[in-house]
C-alpha cells in the first residue's frame, strides 16, 4: 500500500469521527509523518522503529499527540499489527495535577463578574460564563462575535460546533445577538488574545477570597463545566462528544475530583417503594450494583426509599461536602430552608419539588 492511499483511506475515516476539525488535523498530520518516515512500508518493526524515534526526541509528556493518532490508524486498517505493537504504544500515565475550584467558589466568581456587568463592564460575567458554564477554549473564546448568536445557541465556526446557551449567562449574551463585534474586545473593539483572558481571570481573582495553587484560568473554569455534565450525564461518550475529547482521560480525572473532594457529589432522584425486598432482589438477579446510603439504596442515579423513612417525601437529593456553604448560597438564591440544629442535611422546597441537600464523607 503506498502512502497516498492509506493516508487518504485515513482521511476518509477521520472525517465520519465525532471529533473537532483540529483534532482531525492533527490525527492526519501525525499519521502523514508516520507514512512518510516507513515510506508506506507498514509493518510492527517499522512502527517500533517510528516509537523509538518519537521516544528519542521528545518527552514522554509529548508523546500521547503522536501515539493516539497512530493507534487509530493501526486498529482500523492494520489491526493485527496493532496486536503485535500495543503494548509499545502504551503511553505512561501520569496523574493529571488538575487545579479545580468548587462548585461553590465558581459561584463567588460569577456572582462578583455579574456585579461589575452590572456597573458597566460585561467582559468578566461573559468569561466567567463562556468558560465555566458553556465551557468555552480561550482560543474560542477571544474568535467569538455577536453574529455567532443565533438564538438559543453560539456557533463556534473554527471548530464547526454549537453550544447550547443556558441560564444564567443567557441574558449578557443575548444582548449582543446579531452584532458584528466581538464580545470580549480591546477598547478599540479589535480581538484580545488568550492571555489578556488570563489576566482578566487574575485580576477577578484578586477580588473573591478562593485558594488556588496557581492563577485563575479559562482551562480550570472549564473543568467546572465539565464537571457539571459530568454530575448530570451518567454517559461519559456524551460528556467526550460534548466537549469535543478524543479520549476519556480528562473526564476521569475530573470524576476523579468530584468522588475525592468535589463539594457537589453527586443529585439522586427519589423512588419510593412501600417494600424494599423485590426491589433489591430484582436488582440482585441481574447483578446491577446497588450502594446503600443511610436508609436509601442507590442504583445508577435514583435512590429507592420505603414510604415512610426519612427522605421519602422528597424528589430530588443532592449529596454533598460543605453543608454550611451550599446552605448560605441556597438562602441567598431566595430559598427558605428547614434545618435542624446538628442535621447534617437541609430540606427546602422550589415550587412544588421537595428538595434536600445531604453531608456525607462516603457514597
Amino acid at each position: 500500500m503506498n502512502i497516498n492511499s492509506d493516508l487518504e483511506r485515513f482521511i476518509e475515516y477521520i472525517n465520519t469521527q465525532n471529533i473537532s476539525e483540529s483534532t482531525k488535523k492533527n490525527y492526519v498530520n501525525m499519521v502523514d509523518s508516520f507514512l512518510k518516515f516507513v515510506e508506506g512500508n507498514v509493518t510492527s518493526e517499522n512502527v517500533r522503529k517510528w516509537l523509538s524515534k518519537i521516544k528519542e526526541n521528545y518527552k514522554s509528556t509529548a508523546w500521547r499527540q503522536y501515539f493516539v493518532p497512530l493507534r487509530a490508524f493501526l486498529q482500523r486498517f492494520y489491526p493485527l499489527i496493532y496486536s503485535e505493537v500495543v503494548e509499545d504504544l502504551k503511553v505512561p500515565y501520569k496523574k493529571a495535577d488538575y487545579e479545580m475550584i468548587s462548585y461553590l467558589d465558581f459561584w463567588k466568581l460569577y456572582e462578583e463578574a455579574e456585579k461589575m456587568a452590572k456597573h458597566g463592564n460585561e467582559k468578566y460575567v461573559l468569561l466567567v460564563g463562556l468558560a465555566g458554564i458553556l465551557g468555552l477554549k480561550s482560543g474560542d473564546i477571544v474568535k467569538l462575535k455577536g453574529t455567532d448568536i443565533k438564538g438559543n445557541y453560539l456557533y463556534v465556526s473554527d471548530e464547526n460546533y454549537e453550544v447550547e446557551i443556558v441560564p444564567p449567562i443567557d441574558k449578557w449574551l443575548k444582548k449582543y445577538e446579531g452584532s458584528d463585534e466581538y464580545l470580549i474586545s480591546t477598547g478599540d473593539g479589535e480581538a484580545v488574545k488568550p492571555s489578556y483572558l488570563a489576566l482578566m481571570l487574575r485580576g477577578l481573582q484578586k477580588k473573591v477570597d478562593i485558594s488556588l495553587k496557581r492563577p485563575l484560568s479559562v482551562e480550570i473554569l472549564r473543568n467546572v463545566a465539565v464537571a457539571r455534565q459530568v454530575i448530570a450525564q451518567p454517559s461519559l461518550p456524551y460528556v467526550m462528544d460534548l466537549f469535543k475529547y478524543s479520549s476519556t482521560k480528562t473526564i476521569e480525572d475530573i470524576a476523579r475530583y468530584i468522588t475525592e473532594s468535589g463539594d457537589l457529589r453527586t443529585i439522586l432522584s427519589i423512588e419510593v417503594v412501600d417494600d424494599m425486598e423485590p426491589v433489591l432482589e430484582f436488582f440482585n438477579k441481574l447483578s446491577i450494583p446497588v450502594r446503600k446510603i443511610e436508609n436509601a439504596y442507590i442504583v445508577s442515579r435514583t435512590a429507592y426509599i420505603k414510604r415512610g423513612d426519612k427522605f421519602s417525601r422528597l424528589n430530588t437529593l443532592f449529596v454533598v461536602r460543605n453543608l454550611d456553604g451550599w446552605q448560605e448560597y441556597i438562602e441567598k438564591l431566595g430559598y427558605e430552608v428547614k434545618r435542624k440544629p446538628n442535621d447534617n442535611f437541609f430540606i427546602f422546597l422550589a415550587g412544588k419539588l421537595r428538595v434536600a441537600f445531604l453531608e456525607l464523607d462516603d457514597i
